[in-house]
């Protein structure tokens, strides 16, 4: 995809903030606010005697964009160096986007141009290596378009933590910049199990306030959307589609939050299922021991049934980064060098503002994987996204 025009000047008139401006193609976005440049980190303070609710708010969206700025800075982004953040810190960041989380839909929409990030995993090197595709000499790339994550921020990586919050805060500054979707890993019982809980135990000395920390993040996740239609015609989720999804109001029905995925199954397929060449219509995905396996048919009634031509998705690790089904969807997988033994690429879908697809490919380096630590999968790793 063609790179966006370069920005104005990013200096404003308050030099102490040193703002970078929107690129033009978001400049007129009245909910777009580019971030601030500055590299220090005050420490996130509660209101203080006298200061309006207005006041404390803007207050906390400078601390957000310090620390977003600090945190993708070469020094906090290179080779899994975790960033210290404090439990206070943590709080603020969940209660802040929780807020914003709360009034979305379970269905939301974007506009073009965007880019479609798919799992990360804790890879919080390819997260900033992402953005660095996005970027010029002035404006930090998270500032330069818009973006739609499929879900499964956390587990496996070691940084998981890094790539939560930076996501969070990110929302809560720019949230219709940036959509964060739900995916499996997205889910208490998951995470739990895979990698998350212990790099919360391991970075919280404290037990009690662990295992807080913990419960408040997987409440939080209860409230992310599970599905963006972008630019009216393009359907994106984590998992995949469901013949029980026969138009957008479906997905909308669906309650939100939802704490037990199980319980819905409209829900459960968006985040769990997957695509399988040659399938008359739909089977149980017994591999992964949850919902289904589509197949073309059932891909095109989908297609028709909720008046989209393309459906982008996640959940399966893909050697390039990136495939084709049917010609008709298309999975992404963004985390570069998964599994140590399988140096897959991971890649970005870009959507322009005309609509056409391209992609952005994340070669695999040697920050993927800066220590020995091993991943915890499922089985088949072909099977444990």
């Amino acid at each position: 995809m063609a790179s966006l025009p370069p920005p104005p000047s990013p200096l404003d008139k308050d030099p102490s903030l040193l703002r970078p401006a929107a690129s033009p193609a978001l400049a007129k976005d009245p909910s777009f606010r580019a971030g601030s440049a500055e590299l220090c980190t005050p420490a996130f303070k509660s209101r203080p005697r006298g200061r309006t609710a207005e006041d404390s708010e803007a207050l906390l969206r400078r601390q957000f964009r310090l620390l977003v700025r600090k945190c993708t800075s070469k020094k906090h982004s290179k080779r899994g160096h975790y960033y210290a953040f404090t439990y206070n810190d943590v709080v603020a960041v969940i209660k802040a986007v929780k807020k914003v989380l709360i009034k979305e839909p379970p269905l939301i929409e974007m506009k073009v141009p965007c880019a479609v990030i798919g799992d990360l995993h804790g890879q919080y090197t390819d997260l900033c290596r992402i953005f660095d595709m996005f970027r010029d000499d002035k404006t930090p790339g998270y500032a330069m378009t818009r973006y739609v994550f499929l879900g499964d921020y956390v587990d496996r990586g070691r940084q998981s933590l890094e790539i939560v919050m930076i996501l969070f805060m990110l929302k809560y500054l720019y949230p219709t910049q940036f959509a964060l979707l739900r995916g499996n890993h997205e889910c208490r019982a998951i995470n739990k199990a895979y990698g998350f809980f212990a790099e919360i135990k391991e970075r919280f000395l404290d037990p009690k306030k662990a295992v807080e920390l913990f419960e408040m993040f997987n409440e939080c996740f209860t409230h992310l959307p599970l599905a963006c239609l972008v630019a009216g015609n393009i359907l994106c989720m984590h998992g995949g589609i469901s013949s029980k999804i026969k138009t957008r109001d479906d997905i909308m029905k669906v309650p939100k939050p939802i704490k037990d995925v199980a319980t819905n199954q409209i829900a459960t397929d968006l985040l769990w299922a997957d695509p399988m060449e040659g399938l008359p219509g739909e089977i149980p995905n017994k591999v992964r021991g949850v919902s289904v396996y589509f197949g073309e048919a059932t891909l095109d009634q989908f297609l028709v049934d909720l008046k989209v031509k393309l459906v982008i998705r996640g959940h399966q690790m893909m050697m390039n980064g990136f495939n084709f089904f049917h010609n008709k969807l298309i999975t992404v997988f963004s985390a570069a060098a998964y599994y140590p033994d399988k140096p897959n690429r991971g890649a970005v879908c870009t959507i322009d503002a005309s609509g056409r697809v391209g992609f952005q490919v994340v070669i695999p380096n040697k920050d993927n994987h800066p220590d020995d630590k091993p991943k915890l999968f499922r089985g088949d790793h072909d099977v444990a996204n």
